[in-house]
């Protein structure tokens, strides 16, 4: 299994900030020979479509594609730039649709995501059936992981979100299993040491570590664990639950998703 076909939003309005809006996205394409596309729209497109007047106006004379394209070639990366043309539904099912027929999908994000970017995330994390890098654009990925913090449950998402880190995994220089282990008790199939020794056969090299939540939050626990192992990505599986249960219980996902993360982290559903 390898990455082949990586797939990226890139919004016209920070035309400025292109390198950094496709940074992580550039080097994974760039590390693993991967052609990239591009998706090309205005991210507040997912709450107010425009008129056909001013998508006309927006596809002739936005610069965004020759930018972009220029970086690209910079990294000898083959893009390929695709703009919208048809608002019959929203951002979100559009980047799905392409995000399926891709290996996966990096997201770029500037703080904490607007409502228009969260619509986004969502649909490609939860309906598209493939990995999603999170990037943050203060800390992109320069080049491969070389530690990779693993939050493992033995959910079935955490084991969709490993399964489609697999390429990664196996290029780090170590992998960091980690169990909030007061979080969720699992039974001994399902322990993080059985996933360390199947890693292993996929020719990784990984170690377990457990960890106590004790009085902090499940995310919070992660992050100090891979500021504690230097760890330059997060692999984690994303859980779609109620908004009560959310207020009431929590959801590590839901705070990954509403704030923007301190390190790339890959998502899937």
């Amino acid at each position: 299994m390898n990455f082949t076909s990586i797939l990226t939003h890139f919004d016209p309005a920070d035309d400025a900030e292109a390198g950094p809006q496709t940074a992580t996205a550039l080097a994974l394409a760039s590390a693993f020979s991967a052609h990239l596309t591009a998706l090309i729209f205005p991210i507040d497109t997912a709450l107010t479509a425009p008129s056909p007047a001013d998508d006309a106006a927006r596809l002739l004379e936005d610069p965004s594609a020759d930018h972009l394209t220029l970086i690209a070639q910079r990294h000898n990366v083959a893009c390929e730039i695709r703009k919208r043309t048809s608002f019959a539904y929203g951002n979100g099912e559009a980047f799905a649709d392409h995000l399926r027929v891709s290996d996966l999908a990096v997201l770029t994000l500037h703080g904490a995501p607007g409502i228009g970017a969260q619509i986004l995330i969502h649909a490609a994390v939860f309906d598209s059936g493939r990995p999603v890098p999170l990037a943050p654009a203060a800390q992109p990925l320069t080049g491969l992981p070389q530690r990779i913090l693993v939050a493992w449950d033995a959910s079935p998402a955490s084991v969709r979100a490993i399964h489609g880190a697999l390429p990664l995994i196996r290029s780090a220089a170590e992998v960091v299993i980690v169990t909030v282990s007061n979080d969720k008790e699992l039974r001994p199939g399902q322990s993080g040491i059985e996933l360390a020794h199947l890693l292993a056969r996929h020719g990784a090299k990984p170690r377990f570590m457990a960890l106590q939540r004790g009085s902090f939050g499940a995310l919070e626990r992660l992050m100090a664990a891979a500021a504690d192992t230097e760890s330059d990505m997060l692999v984690m599986g994303a859980m779609r639950h109620s908004p009560l249960r959310n207020l009431v219980l929590g959801s590590v996902t839901q705070d990954v998703l509403a704030k923007a993360p301190k390190l790339p982290t890959l998502l899937a559903a």
